[in-house]
């Protein structure tokens, strides 16, 4: 896994690339902006960003129709694919991201829990939206969102330049929710994991240790799968299968 924080990563891509970036953020709340911002030379490929939290800025700023809001609401797909290619075209950039979602504490719902989060990535004219269920605090779900986000557009400007091996390095870990309690790594307990819009129940924990990346888990899946999971400090969880390099969604 690259010890590098993935904004670095993001920022070489765009400039060997020479594309530019823009940002839709809303439960995120402009901390995807912020790691971006910290990158010496940012301002190099990264256009600028809106923070749309309400409908109203969504519609107004990004020209997310109101339609899409009704049907299927600002946590959806529908609506942080909008969103990304309203940034795009307010900025004229080649590629955005788009961050929709429940932080909580309040304000989930059976549909839409809190932690579930929406994620459009944009390159040139197509958009790829990805769901994605955290958990933790508020701070922690914000925190998980703009890795993911940094995360998949990473990938896919690896995707684009041809860097094959880089992707692969890249996708040795891979952003994941993880539902847990406790903290430490002796005592913290793992109960299940969302990965590809699915809920995989944990059976038990294994093998437990720290490195310079964070804490790391061997699970065991009820299923009778064994995963390898990383908590990094600033509560960001990622998989890996181990042996094998994960397949790209």
């Amino acid at each position: 896994m690259e010890l590098r924080p993935i904004e670095f990563i993001v920022w070489e891509q765009l400039h060997a690339l020479r594309w530019t970036l823009a940002l839709a953020e809303s439960c995120s709340g402009g901390l995807v902006s912020h790691r971006l911002t910290n990158v010496p030379g940012a301002s190099q490929v990264f256009l600028g960003g809106v923070v749309a939290y309400s409908n109203a800025a969504k519609v107004h700023l990004l020209g997310v129709s109101e339609a899409t809001l009704e049907q299927f609401g600002a946590v959806s797909g529908q609506t942080v694919s909008e969103m990304a290619m309203g940034a795009q075209k307010r900025f004229g950039a080649q590629t955005a991201i788009a961050v929709s979602g429940v932080a909580g504490p309040g304000g989930g719902s059976p549909q839409k829990p809190v932690g579930t989060v929406w994620i459009g990535v944009a390159i040139a004219d197509t958009v790829t939206p990805h769901e994605f269920r955290f958990c933790g605090t508020r701070e922690q779900i914000k925190q998980q969102s703009a890795e993911a986000a940094l995360w998949l557009l990473g990938e896919r400007l690896l995707s684009a330049a041809g860097d094959t091996a880089a992707r692969l390095r890249l996708g040795a870990y891979r952003p994941v929710a993880v539902e847990f309690s406790g903290e430490g790594v002796d005592s913290l307990r793992i109960r299940s994991l969302y990965w590809r819009g699915q809920r995989v129940g944990i059976e038990s924990v294994g093998r437990r240790w720290e490195d310079a990346r964070g804490s790391h888990f061997l699970a065991l899946s009820s299923q009778g799968k064994v995963y390898e999971l990383l908590r990094r400090a600033d509560g960001c969880w990622f998989l890996r299968l181990p042996g094998e390099a994960l397949e790209f969604a």
